[in-house]
């Protein structure tokens, strides 16, 4: 809520107030309020009550709030104790994610990475990578707008101070791994905002498979993994 006030698109004085994003709907009467764009007055002819609840629908995410008129009729309902409903405009979290393996360097490089669309619609993206990168500078590219994620060792995690309509597919969307004399792209074009999976989870013979100067043997119908001249069975503990 900002103030009263009566700009041109209103035909009377009435509580002026935005959100986030475009408005679709709200409760009140038809006639008692008038929206523009994101913006929107809510007439003051519309409270007579001493409460009225009002829910306002923008940008897919349900805002519900109580307007309190000293002078008006009726009682104040009895508070809703912490925890009974979610606050208005809370989503779940949802997160979705994502590997690759790049060769950075000679070296082929794992990188995890995961999208999560945050309780308040912001959405945090995270980079992981499986060994040290000389001069690493991550970066995540956003609908084409470009950001140095803040890192600590071998992960960088950015949030966003922009809110996302679920269901908003995000192009032009990758990470970008800047390091000494190349870069490495991560591409994440296509994602859907609110979209969630499980993250992956590879098996031992998969991490091993991915480090450099491994093979695998079969003797006697067991399987073996050799790496740097040392021998493993399949759960990846090594052999003597």
């Amino acid at each position: 809520m900002i103030n009263i006030q009566q700009p041109g698109f209103a035909a009377a004085p009435g509580i002026y107030t935005n959100f986030p994003a475009g408005i679709s709907s709200c409760t009140l009467n038809e006639g008692d309020y008038v929206i523009d764009g994101a913006g929107m007055i809510l007439y003051l002819s519309a409270f007579t009550a001493k409460v009225t609840a009002v829910s306002v629908l923008a940008g897919g995410v349900s805002y519900d709030f109580q307007v309190y008129f000293e002078d008006g009729t009726g009682e104040i309902p009895d508070d809703p104790q912490p925890g009974d409903d979610p606050q208005p405009g809370e989503l779940t979290p949802a997160t979705y994610h994502g590997s690759e393996v790049i060769a950075v360097s000679g070296t082929d490089v794992t990188f995890t990475w995961s999208i999560t669309r945050n309780a308040d619609a912001t959405l945090t993206f995270e980079l992981k990578w499986s060994s040290d990168i000389v001069g690493s500078v991550p970066q995540v590219c956003i609908n084409g707008a470009f950001t140095t994620m803040p890192a600590q060792e071998r992960v960088a995690r950015f949030t966003t101070t922009a809110t996302f309509v679920d269901g908003t597919t995000l192009n032009d969307t990758f990470f970008y791994m800047a390091y000494a004399g190349d870069a490495a792209r991560i591409e994440i074009t296509g994602y859907t905002v609110g979209a969630s999976n499980d993250e992956p989870r590879p098996s031992a013979i998969e991490n091993i498979y991915n480090e450099s100067r491994t093979h695998k043997v079969i003797e006697n119908g067991m399987l073996y993994i050799i790496k740097n001249g040392i021998r493993y069975n399949a759960l990846g503990v090594e052999m003597k």
